[in-house]
């Protein structure tokens, strides 16, 4: 193959500077020309694994589990309509907290990866959503914490410093949090905020720690309750695994990459399910009440730790290896016929 220039023919002509291929019949030309890669002078994206991946990853997740707290919602709705007002505004409070941190985390999800898709500069700045995160997600790990510790303070009253000591961690926690947000707003860039992501590792540090205080609390005390009886124990285990069920596994997971990674989102990734975990545990101790009332010795009621509380001593009781069982007055009275009087 050789080229022929057209400008030698045509004159000056700029359109036409250049040489177009003709084939030619006496000197066969081997080589082959490599095909230019159009995408091979676009700016290089950088790697979203450890950053906007692992927030889209916490968001599927968190989404999840707010369709349960959902459920759990519709549920306590419908089986405890006689409850007070404080615990309906509580509910509506936290899924109404729980609505908006799940907006926030499919914001942040639809603006950084659909509308400034191929646009690597916006990944370089936080957006309203990602920055009023940490505070929404405090109010909601407060209320819930709030919860529990109201019912320690009542049912454990040796545990009361406890619960004044997590209760200043929980204000602290949220101090924390919307000294965070307020930093992001100031700071535009991800890379200024790297030096105050302390504030977050603080606040997720006394997290945990208020968790850790409530729930030792509650299991001491759930334990001191056990009265031997089978069925009793065994809803005893069950109140505690319910006390054990919050979000400190992700809070700390979140601590410890807010402290490791600081550059990377990865601790974000962390912490929206674990507020998620926060409104489900509170819920399933709401919800919990009917249910266990039905299977041990007790009364559903709002003081103690899983608005539960024992009843009166169950009319049968067992004696060495023997069992005695006394039936209630209005039973035995309903067994006996009724005996008509005569007139003398």
């Amino acid at each position: 193959m050789r080229y022929i220039s057209f400008t030698e023919n045509l004159g000056p002509a700029p359109f036409y500077a250049g040489a177009f291929p003709v084939t030619s019949m006496s000197t066969p030309s081997n080589t082959t020309s490599t095909p230019l890669d159009p995408f091979a002078l676009l700016p290089k994206l950088p790697a979203l694994d450890n950053t906007f991946g692992a927030v889209l990853l916490g968001t599927f997740l968190g989404l999840i589990l707010y369709g349960l707290n959902l459920h759990q919602s519709y549920r306590y709705f419908r089986l405890y309509p006689a409850d007070s007002r404080i615990l309906k505004g509580l509910v509506v409070a936290v899924m109404f907290l729980e609505t908006v941190t799940s907006i926030f985390s499919m914001h942040v999800c639809y603006d950084y990866l659909v509308t400034n898709y191929f646009k690597p500069e916006a990944l370089l700045h936080g957006i309203w959503s990602i920055n009023l995160f940490p505070v929404a997600s405090g109010i909601v790990m407060l209320t819930s914490q709030s919860f529990f510790a109201r019912r320690v303070w009542l049912v454990g009253p040796h545990f009361r410093p406890v619960v004044i000591v997590a209760s200043v961690l929980c204000i602290g926690e949220l101090g924390f949090f919307i000294a965070a947000t307020s930093e992001a707003f100031i700071i535009p860039t991800f890379q200024g905020f790297r030096k105050f992501t302390w504030l977050v590792s603080t606040g997720s540090t006394m997290a945990v720690t208020a968790d850790v205080l409530l729930t030792i609390a509650l299991i001491v005390v759930l334990q001191r309750s056990r009265t031997g009886l089978k069925r009793t124990d065994s809803m005893i285990d069950v109140m505690i695994t319910y006390s054990v069920n919050t979000g400190g596994l992700f809070n700390l997971l979140s601590l410890l990459f807010a402290f490791i990674r600081p550059g990377d989102l990865i601790y974000i990734g962390f912490g929206i399910p674990g507020v998620k975990l926060y409104a489900t545990t509170l819920l399933a101790a709401l919800n919990s009440r009917q249910s266990l009332a039905s299977r041990g010795f007790g009364i559903s009621c709002d003081t103690s730790p899983f608005g539960f509380a024992e009843s009166a001593a169950p009319p049968s009781a067992t004696l060495g290896s023997r069992r005695i069982h006394a039936p209630q007055a209005a039973d035995s009275f309903a067994r006996q016929p009724r005996q008509k009087t005569r007139r003398r």
